[in-house]
């Protein structure tokens, strides 16, 4: 019992004392971007499947340009902030060797809106009985309701309801899909 209890403490103080590793895969997930490291980096469009030419050309984060020789023995890519870090296997005098690159890939990537507070305020207008509801979510859709009292009742109905387009890139930050490096770098959520 000593055994396993003393095992136990060892193996929970090595996660605790090590940092937390991201690890590549073939296939990396971000925003709507789908990027796939074999033999190149491809990027293609989550909602369509069609290839996309928004990291072309491919370009280090100083702005240089990476040699396609070097990215063609890509394996594994990983999205980090603004950049895929891709494996490679170029080769050297004494063989192949494995390194990294890192590609800036921030032309892919649409940031989430912002919201200010002052774009989701509700307003009333008792007098008129006109209710605007600037920020209802609707299937992942930041919409705009607009609601008529009915004579002087308590009673609402929908009068407009569409698409609000200066929220047409929000989307709710989900705690379950928190590895998907949404680039909201501020300390609002």
């Amino acid at each position: 019992m000593k055994k396993i209890i003393r095992s136990t403490i060892v193996l929970f103080a090595f996660f605790m004392l090590h940092p937390v590793v991201t690890y590549a895969e073939s296939v990396a997930v971000a925003g709507d971007k789908i990027f796939i490291a074999d033999g190149g980096l491809i990027v293609r469009n989550l909602l369509n499947g069609q290839i996309s030419q928004c990291a072309d050309p491919l370009l280090d984060p100083a702005g240089n340009l990476l040699a396609n020789d070097l990215l063609a023995t890509a394996t594994d890519v990983v999205i980090e902030a603004d950049y895929a870090v891709v494996t490679i296997h170029p080769f050297s005098e004494t063989g192949p060797i494995v390194d990294a690159v890192a590609v800036d890939v921030s032309s892919c990537l649409v940031p989430k809106a912002v919201i200010s507070v002052g774009e989701c305020i509700s307003t009333v207008n008792l007098d008129d009985g006109i209710l605007i509801i600037p920020c209802v979510e609707i299937n992942g859709v930041v919409n705009t309701v607009h609601m008529q009292r009915r004579g002087k009742s308590s009673n609402w109905e929908v009068s407009f309801l569409g698409d609000n387009p200066a929220l047409a890139h929000y989307h709710h930050h989900d705690h379950d899909h928190d590895h998907d490096h949404d680039h909201d770098h501020d300390d609002d959520d």
